[in-house]
């Protein structure tokens, strides 16, 4: 079976135009095996069938031969046109008011400038090794700490590892804890349009994620506000949690972060297996991002969204996703 080379077109037409989605193939939510059979077909009554949601016909956009133009659906509205591309982001986002939060969820496949000075604009990339280099040693110091504190020689600490370990886990699941809350009553705050400062903050914390989610550089946690989050964790659990434990359990909440934003980004940009764990939070996250913003906010589990119940619940497939550009002639059932 012959494969589809990178650097070949991969056309469809939808409504009479033609787009070339070769780049979009390895991000497709559905993967690139459900589409192969559309190269160079029409997709109008696919797209309609399936019931695409609103940011895929918006993102179709990217992908015009000859440039972005308008959708004929009932999403018809081109945001790009409010805001300079050319231009750093960061000082646009405040002025689109109320037109922010749908502009914000209406994604495209480009990268991003947010300041126009280098130094703080390369404080907002962070490539994604640079987080288990940074904290993972972090959160080693922490445990042993924790664990001289407590046991100082040999004896006592073979005699002490099972409550280390235990705290080391118990951490672990209040990262999880963590990560839901973030992801969905701070991240997920609505802005109003009125407010320039929660626009902000909205946009740097989380919105521009949802807005380029394909920019690899912007996949994980810079380290400098990553900081801050610690610094704050670290004088909560200093203040509430038993004082010859929190060192520990505060390592193991680091060790459930540097988890949580390696998954992130395997997710975005890696082909798991069909079936397994992280199979199944890829295509729990593509959900979250391009149809139901207000549900699946567990990024590494979907425990937390169980629980509270934001839970989505994954529709059944007729055969297993594969997110590859390396596309076989697989029929689509």
């Amino acid at each position: 079976m012959n494969g589809i080379k990178k650097d070949d077109s991969f056309n469809v037409k939808y409504t009479g135009k033609t787009y070339d989605i070769q780049d979009f193939l390895k991000n497709h939510p559905g993967g690139s095996n459900y589409v192969d059979a559309f190269r160079d077909k029409d997709v109008t009554q696919k797209m309609l069938d399936n019931h695409h949601s609103k940011a895929a016909f918006y993102l179709l956009r990217e992908y015009k031969l000859g440039g972005r133009d308008e959708i004929k659906n009932e999403h018809t509205e081109d945001l790009e046109d409010i805001v300079d591309w050319n231009k750093p982001m960061f000082g646009q986002v405040a002025s689109l008011g109320e037109k922010y939060y749908e502009w914000v969820n209406s994604p495209v496949d480009r990268k991003m400038r947010l300041f126009g000075h280098p130094v703080l604009e390369t404080l907002t990339i962070t490539p994604w090794y640079l987080v288990p280099i940074i904290w993972i040693p972090v959160a080693f110091v922490f445990i042993y700490l924790g664990t001289i504190k407590n046991a100082q020689t040999y004896t006592e600490i073979i005699k002490f590892s099972p409550i280390c370990g235990l705290s080391v886990f118990f951490g672990i699941v209040l990262w999880t804890l963590a990560e839901y809350s973030l992801h969905r009553w701070v991240f997920h705050i609505v802005p109003s349009g009125k407010s320039k400062m929660m626009i902000i903050v909205h946009f740097t914390i989380h919105g521009l994620h949802h807005k380029v989610p394909f920019d690899s550089r912007r996949l994980v946690f810079p380290p400098f506000p990553a900081g801050l989050i610690a610094a704050v964790l670290y004088y909560l659990y200093s203040s509430i949690l038993p004082q010859n434990l929190f060192e520990i359990i505060g390592g193991g909440t680091l060790l459930g972060y540097v988890g949580y934003d390696m998954i992130h980004f395997y997710i975005h940009h890696g082909n798991p297996n069909v079936g397994s764990y992280l199979y199944v939070m890829k295509r729990y996250h593509n959900q979250h991002h391009f149809s139901e913003h207000e549900s699946g906010f567990g990024i590494s589990s979907q425990s937390w969204d169980v629980v509270f119940g934001t839970l989505i619940k994954l529709k059944k497939l007729a055969m297993g996703i594969r997110w590859t550009t390396n596309c076989t002639r697989n029929k689509i059932k």
